[in-house]
C-alpha cells in the first residue's frame, strides 16, 4: 500500500508513520511512505505519480495562500481521485473537507481506531473495485466505477457523466440501471441516476434536489417526490459511515 504523508510538524509526522505501520504489519500488507513538510511538494509528487492509495494531509501546513485545504483542491483540479485524510486540531475546518470529496478527518492526537476504519475501507474498495465497460456505438469504455458521477437519458440518449469525459449511446434509464446496478448507484428521477458517494448536499423541501460532486465542481440536479425519501436515507447512512 503507497501512503503519503503531508504534515510540517516532524512530531506528527513520525506519529502518523508509526500508526500506519502498526496498521498494516497486523494486517500483514506490504506498505510504503512518501513524506512531505510542504504542500507544494505534495502537490508536485501526485502531478506524476498517479497510483497512491492514500494521502494523509495537515489542513494547517503551508500558508496562507496555500495550504492543506487549497492543496487538496489543486489535486482534484489535477484529476486525482486519492483518497484523503485530513488530519487536523479544527474540526470546523474539517467540515469542508466534503468539497473535495475527503474521506474525513483525524485529530490530533492521533486516533488509531478512527484511523483504522478508514484504511480499512480504503483496502476493501481497492480489492473490490469495480470495472464497467460502456459499450457506445462507436466504442467500448472501461470505465471504475468511482469514476462514474452521474448518468442522464435525453430523447433515447443516455449520457454517462464520468471524471474523466462524458459518454454518449442510445438507450433508456432502464438499461442505466441493469448496468449499474442499486448497490452504488440510486434513481432520483425519471431521468437521472447518481453515484451515491458523490452526493455533496440535498434540498430536502419542494422542489427537491441533490448536489454531487464532480471534482471540485457541484452539479444540482432534480429530485423527484417519489425518490426524495430514499435519497435522505441513503444519505444519512452514508454520513455517519464517515463520521464514525
Amino acid at each position: 500500500m503507497k501512503i503519503v504523508i503531508c504534515e510540517d510538524e516532524r512530531h506528527w509526522s513520525n506519529e502518523l508513520q508509526k500508526s500506519v505501520s502498526r496498521w498494516a504489519i497486523a494486517r500483514r500488507i506490504e506498505y510504503q511512505f512518501s513524506v512531505f513538510s510542504a504542500p507544494q511538494e505534495l502537490i508536485k509528487y501526485l502531478s506524476t505519480n498517479k497510483d497512491m492509495d492514500v494521502v494523509l494531509l495537515d489542513i494547517s501546513l503551508g500558508n496562507e495562500v496555500i495550504d492543506g485545504m487549497v492543496a487538496a483542491k489543486h489535486i482534484r483540479k489535477m484529476g486525482s481521485h486519492v483518497p484523503i485524510i485530513f488530519v487536523t486540531v479544527d474540526s470546523f475546518r474539517a467540515a469542508d473537507g466534503y468539497l473535495v470529496e475527503a474521506m474525513g478527518f483525524l485529530g490530533k492526537p492521533i486516533d488509531e481506531k478512527r484511523l483504522s476504519l478508514f484504511l480499512d475501507r480504503i483496502l476493501r474498495k481497492k480489492k473490490s473495485e469495480k470495472i464497467i465497460k460502456i459499450v457506445s456505438e462507436t466504442a467500448a469504455t472501461n470505465v471504475l466505477q468511482s469514476e462514474i458521477v452521474y448518468a442522464e437519458v435525453k430523447d433515447h440518449t443516455i449520457i454517462y457523466h464520468t471524471t474523466k469525459q462524458d459518454i454518449s449511446m442510445r438507450g433508456t434509464l432502464s438499461d442505466i440501471l441493469e448496468l449499474l446496478g442499486s448497490e452504488h448507484f440510486l434513481q432520483i428521477h425519471r431521468s437521472y441516476v447518481i453515484a451515491s458517494a458523490k452526493i455533496y448536499k440535498i434540498k430536502s423541501t419542494y422542489p427537491y434536489s441533490v448536489d454531487v460532486l464532480n471534482g471540485i465542481e457541484v452539479v444540482n440536479l432534480p429530485v423527484s417526490r417519489n425518490y426524495i425519501d430514499k435519497l435522505l436515507a441513503v444519505y444519512s447512512d452514508d454520513l455517519l459511515e464517515r463520521l464514525i
